[in-house]
């Protein structure tokens, strides 16, 4: 047998664990906030997209230390943030539900004018006990201050995750206090979650065959054993 007919069995075999492995692929965006147009921000905004698989998006509002400043064109924004250290009631939260391997959270950090101090990540997954990732800013007027956080280290996660978006610290010219999520139409990004949603591999079952043998050779089976067997009990006597 020449060996490349040898090695077909092995060939299958590999191809049917390929293609029992779940496929890799870079983060999707997930879940999608954008707020163009003028956006009353007392008003929580509902999420833009939703890839499917994700079961559900929550709303993005403001915490309760946080109010509406009034009509914002193409930005989501609270006022009430804190000048010193960061307050745990004033914060944006969103939330995304389904069996996902979260990423990185994506948004650019808007007001008015520009102004300086510093953001803080935090999720449900421990009770907003701690910070998933932080930074500080610096350039948020006009598109906003694109900032991507890295949430890799919540792994996949089954259910509901609500993130926390906090500032604190904040300092600037013109309403400090003022912070908040510059949409597409304003030039900035949105806020969107990034990661892969979990996917089930193909079950693959394979069955032996079992041969059938014609009745033909049923019999001629049957003669050769009644024949071996007639053979040996001569062979006894003898």
């Amino acid at each position: 047998m020449s060996p490349s007919v040898r090695a077909m069995p092995s060939l299958r075999l590999c191809l049917l664990l390929a293609a029992a492995l779940p496929a890799v692929a870079g983060a999707d965006t997930l879940a999608l906030w954008n707020p163009t147009g003028t956006i009353n921000s007392s008003t929580p905004l509902a999420p833009t997209s939703v890839a499917s698989g994700v079961t559900a998006a929550g709303n993005l509002t403001l915490g309760p230390a946080l109010s509406d400043p009034g009509p914002f064109a193409n930005a989501f924004v609270g006022n009430g943030w804190p000048a010193g250290a960061l307050d745990t009631t004033a914060y944006l939260s969103f939330s995304t539900t389904g069996t996902i391997t979260y990423q990185s959270v994506v948004f650019s950090l808007y007001n008015n004018f520009d102004g300086t101090g510093a953001w803080e990540l935090r999720s449900s997954v421990d009770g907003f006990a701690s910070a998933l990732a932080s930074g500080t800013f610096s350039t948020i007027a006009g598109g906003g201050q694109l900032i991507s956080a890295d949430v890799s280290a919540l792994g996949t996660r089954t259910g509901t995750v609500e993130f926390r978006l906090y500032t604190d610290g904040n300092a600037g010219t013109t309403n400090p206090l003022q912070r908040g999520i510059r949409g597409t139409a304003g030039g900035g990004s949105g806020l969107a979650v990034d990661g892969i949603v979990a996917a089930t591999p193909p079950v693959i079952t394979t069955t032996t065959p079992v041969p059938t043998l014609s009745p033909l050779l049923l019999a001629t089976l049957a003669a050769a054993l009644a024949a071996a067997g007639a053979l040996l009990r001569r062979h006894r006597r003898a």
